[in-house]
């Protein structure tokens, strides 16, 4: 079984990173989504839950067993040190199992015979994981068009600013990137680059030669990485 190429797709809030996701769907490539992938893991393994519970408070799920992601996102984001350590403890409890599911998909994609995998992740470089990939896309657009896309979802300036906080400005971001795709025009404009994109990545080889892999995902020690995290 060959392993496919792995390519991550991040960006800042309000940048369209979801959005082209689901282009590249409709272009027919495999697309994961890291971050749904943990919520449906906070709200499905019991120790997890119980973790968040105990931290959080009881009702950061509702009655229907749902996490309220709002109440939680208000307990983690925000730039005093109490919700930068509320952040970092979700992470340590949520990113290994993440990974964990990450790898099983896409052992399970290999094995259908797929030769390339994109992985949708809000948090790539921050954590440390722009390493397990081979190519990394990051969705950009400029801090006003950003802005309006998220007023437009009814994300108040004080959520704005602590969602941007608890990441990577979005320079650092463009000058880590392997790929930079631009959306500050139309749907349409977008579309027309992601099929150009789509048609791209289907080109690259793996950066990691077949013979030098050991694990799909991640390629580096998953305890690397999280200590790459807590260090920094």
């Amino acid at each position: 079984m060959s392993e496919p190429v792995l390519v991550a797709l991040t960006g800042a809030p309000g940048s369209g990173k979801t959005t082209v996701a689901e282009l590249l769907r409709q272009n027919g490539i495999p697309v994961l989504d890291a971050d749904q992938m943990g919520k449906e893991l906070m709200e499905t393994d019991p120790e997890l839950r119980e973790r968040l519970q105990q931290t959080f408070g009881a009702d950061i799920f509702g009655p229907d067993g749902r996490l309220r992601t709002a109440a939680l996102a208000a307990r983690i984001f925000g730039r005093t040190p109490q919700h930068r350590r509320a952040r970092r403890l979700v992470e340590e409890l949520v990113h290994p199992r993440v990974l964990e599911a990450l790898a099983e998909h896409v052992q399970r994609l290999a094995s259908e015979g797929a030769q390339l995998v994109v992985v949708e992740a809000a948090l790539v470089f921050e954590t440390g994981l722009d390493e397990a990939f081979d190519y990394v896309i990051v969705v950009d657009a400029q801090e006003s068009k950003r802005r309006e896309r998220l007023c437009q979802r009814g994300w108040s300036q004080e959520q704005i600013a602590a969602r941007e906080a608890a990441q990577q400005s979005p320079s650092s971001k463009r000058l880590r990137a392997d790929i930079v795709l631009a959306n500050d025009g139309s749907f349409e404009e977008l579309k027309q680059s992601v099929d150009f994109l789509a048609a791209l990545l289907r080109t690259l080889p793996p950066r990691v030669p077949p013979s030098e892999q050991t694990e799909v995902l991640p390629r580096p020690d998953v305890s690397s990485a999280s200590e790459r995290h807590d260090a920094g």
